[in-house]
């Protein structure tokens, strides 16, 4: 099998291992499906048309820099990245993009319209609102617990009938369920529209050795490090802290990339 092959199998077994990790944490809870087709939760298309909003931009590969000598490390977890990456892993990043985009316009036109809000809207923008209530690490952990409360965690293939679906923040936030992927993803854009800028901001794809899973986090620099928005705890975890998590791959709006320890681990193999 090929470098290639074995990357996108980690890839996939994310999706098939989050959700199972975190249910752990709440197993009294019946999961109800939601319907199955990947638009769940989005409202209609604003009759007042379209809406001028920032987008989070188109991604690319992009291998990055690495300075050990930095006291502040460029990257979450401070490792460096590798050549290494699933040839299909820019194309989901990027069509994810292009679903929150639609999302930021219908959440801008709820915004100048209360009328035009669903649910999955109200929801998006009470989290965003809350948090800029706030300032800091209290920001990050008010961001963190809400969005941890507000989902269910269930698989994609329960929910939408896909082994590996990444849904857009009103998708997840319209359903009220999703895997671990879909709780980062809705903390990203949230903390995105809060203000903070993207170049802080990575979502991140770990290998959690004590659980023998793969798992979905946000990252967020702060001051000389970064910190760790998980939906397996309601704290805020220092990424240096973290010793369980390897990381294997840091997206953001501008670049996918591998870290180092990707390729270590199908070197292994």
């Amino acid at each position: 099998m090929s470098a290639f092959a074995q990357l996108a199998r980690v890839f996939l077994l994310v999706a098939l291992c989050c959700g199972v990790a975190y249910a752990d944490m709440y197993p009294s809870q019946v999961v109800v499906a939601a319907a199955n087709i990947p638009d769940a939760g989005l409202a209609p298309e604003n009759k007042a048309g379209d809406v001028a909003v920032s987008s989070l931009g188109v991604v690319k590969p992009d291998l990055g820099k690495y300075d050990p000598d930095k006291l502040e490390p460029a990257e979450p977890f401070g490792l460096p990245f590798s050549a290494a990456l699933p040839a299909d892993m820019t194309a989901k990043w990027q069509e994810l993009q292009i679903r929150i985009l639609a999302d930021e316009k219908v959440i801008a036109a709820c915004r100048a319209d209360e009328s035009a809000c669903s649910q999955a809207a109200r929801r998006f923008l009470s989290i965003v609102d809350f948090g800029r209530e706030h300032e800091g690490r209290a920001r990050l952990g008010l961001v963190n617990r809400a969005v941890n409360l507000t989902i269910r965690p269930v698989s994609d293939l329960e929910q939408y009938g896909y082994p590996d679906f990444w849904a857009s923040p009103l998708q997840t936030l319209g359903s009220r369920a999703g895997d671990c992927e879909d709780y980062a993803i809705v903390k990203y854009v949230a903390l995105h529209e809060m203000g903070f800028d993207t170049s802080n901001l990575r979502f991140v794809i770990v290998r959690d050795t004590a659980r023998q899973t793969d798992h979905a986090v946000v990252a967020v620099r702060d001051g000389q490090g970064w910190l760790i928005l998980d939906n397996r705890t309601m704290f805020i975890l220092d990424a240096k802290d973290v010793r369980q998590y390897q990381p294997l791959f840091s997206l953001d709006q501008q670049s996918v990339r591998a870290f180092a320890s990707a390729a270590d681990r199908i070197t292994d193999r």
